[in-house]
């Protein structure tokens, strides 16, 4: 234990060396820029009113996100980003430490350290995958952030790490302020007058907003007007600050969010879809009153905002009928499925970048514009450290998997090579519905190739003619499906991916 503590304060000394003695100039301005990390919970590709697809949908009518609109406007949208994992914590810990969930063995949502939260199957149980989370490592974002001079502030979910484990606390894992992040992936409750959940015993109340217990403070506001003061506070502080501002909405419980619920009902909206309607629309205006904070502390023209959500939306369960009136498990269309599924509908999110203010010389991003590249939660990591002037030799240090979207921003077509990118759940999510199973799959190009484990089945799509995973091409493509197995099959064994286990034999499936 004595040698780990000092292993890590040796390391952290060296980050904090080379970051100090690099250059400014890796993001060619004098001060390093504000960067705000807008990650909503549970947030699905099509749950707003900026279009993510080809065309608006009638999920895009049913939204009203304005200043997401207006994000959008000044900046550029792409359209197939995509979580490093269907659900919160494997991929809330990809951005932090910039590695993929297969590697860091964070497969699924933490909250016990001695349990597993696998919905039961038949022949398999979980691997013996990393049930504590994330943990202290000198090569976090926060902590190389904070060795860069940043002021370094978590505001709403975290959930990084199981209860009694220092990644419960993000004070721990390199952030210098923490408002209302825990161990728990969702709240309690999002009224005041409930005291956000700690009215009732469990791990779910939502912690450090005693000021607003009582008060009919909705949780999205309370977090608001937190963030509003720590964007104060840092400019008092008179240093650059990342932060990661992470809603617990528009997770479960979908409770009534009185500013808005009314107008939703009145447009027609059935109760479950109103109450989720104003959840994404709290979410909206809370964003709007961060922007205006800026703005009035004259800090915009020096601010980016990242806007990403940590996986697929909320659509087997919790939900109500979709603006067509297909039914539960339609929410994310034309995507397929949703949170916890091995389909489009579980990992692909929106995502927005965008200066807050005028836009420095030194990195333009175009107006309204849109990129198509897929693009991951890990290369979040790299992009955010090399935005905020870190030392190339740090970030290579970190071993990161990711690749940065920055030349994107700067107004690349494409990244500067092509690469695969897989996904990895050796778990069984939460309710019945399509396909919420054990998988593991990998895109390269438009191909995508799943492999599921309890039917032992390979299903293989073609995204740009078939979007929605409707035909599966593996017998019509044979030798395109091959060489995606051989893909898959090498990136497993590169990092070094955990499978099921067969309670036939208690031992590891092969890999597929």
């Amino acid at each position: 234990m004595l040698f780990s503590r000092l292993r890590f304060a040796f390391l952290l000394v060296a980050v904090a060396a080379v970051s100090c003695s690099g250059s400014i100039g890796k993001t060619a301005s004098a001060t390093p820029p504000n960067i705000i990390l807008y990650l909503v919970d549970d947030l699905g590709w099509q749950d707003l009113s900026v279009p993510m697809h080809s065309e608006a949908t009638g999920f895009n009518k049913q939204y009203q996100t304005p200043n997401l609109e207006r994000l959008a406007s000044r900046g550029m949208k792409f359209t197939q980003a995509y979580a490093a994992s269907p659900v919160c914590t494997p991929t809330r810990t990809s951005i932090l430490r910039g590695q993929h969930p297969a590697t860091t063995r964070i497969t699924d949502w933490t909250l016990h350290v001695d349990r597993d939260f696998s919905r039961s199957m038949e022949e398999l149980s979980d691997p013996a995958w990393n049930k504590a989370g994330l943990g202290p490592d000198p090569y976090l974002l926060t902590n190389i952030m904070a060795a860069r001079g940043y002021r370094t502030i978590h505001v709403g979910k975290a959930h990084f790490g199981a209860r009694t484990t220092p990644g419960a606390n993000p004070l721990l894992l390199g952030f210098e302020r923490n408002v209302a992040g825990h161990a728990a992936g969702g709240p309690g409750s999002y009224f005041g007058e409930k005291d956000y959940g700690n009215q009732k015993d469990g791990p779910w109340g939502v912690p450090g907003l005693e000021e607003y217990h009582g008060t009919e403070t909705f949780l999205t506001e309370a977090l608001t007007l937190e963030a509003e003061k720590e964007i104060e506070a840092a400019v008092l502080d008179g240093r650059p600050f990342f932060m990661n501002m992470a809603h617990y909405a528009v997770h479960a419980p979908i409770h009534k969010d009185p500013r808005y619920y009314a107008d939703y009902r009145a447009e027609g909206l059935d109760d479950a879809e109103a109450r989720y309607a104003g959840l994404v629309a709290g979410m909206d205006n809370s964003l709007g009153r961060i922007w205006s904070k800026l703005e009035q502390l004259d800090i915009a023209d020096n601010t980016l905002i990242v806007f990403f959500s940590d996986n697929g939306g909320l659509s087997a369960h919790a939900r109500g009928a979709t603006p067509a009136g297909t039914g539960k498990d339609t929410h994310n269309k034309p995507l397929r499925s949703g949170k916890g599924s091995g389909y489009e509908g579980g990992t692909r999110v929106p995502m927005i970048v965008a200066w807050a203010g005028d836009q420095p010389g030194w990195m333009t991003i175009e107006a309204d514009s849109e990129n198509h590249s897929p693009v991951l939660s890990t290369d979040l990591y790299i992009s955010l450290l090399q935005l905020a002037g870190v030392d190339a030799a740090i970030i290579d240090a970190a071993a990161a998997h990711g690749q940065s979207f920055l030349p994107l921003l700067k107004g690349a077509e494409s990244v500067p090579q092509q690469r695969a990118l897989a996904w990895h759940y050796p778990h069984k999510w939460g309710p019945n519905g399509d396909r919420y199973e054990p998988f593991t799959s990998l895109r390269e190009g438009d191909w995508k190739i799943i492999y599921w484990y309890e039917a032992a089945e390979w299903e293989l799509y073609d995204l740009a003619s078939d979007l929605g995973e409707q035909h599966n091409l593996l017998q019509d493509k044979p030798d395109i499906a091959a060489h995606m197995q051989g893909l898959l099959r090498a990136w497993m064994i590169e990092v070094d991916a955990q499978r099921p286990i067969s309670k036939l034999n208690g031992l590891e499936l092969a890999i597929p």
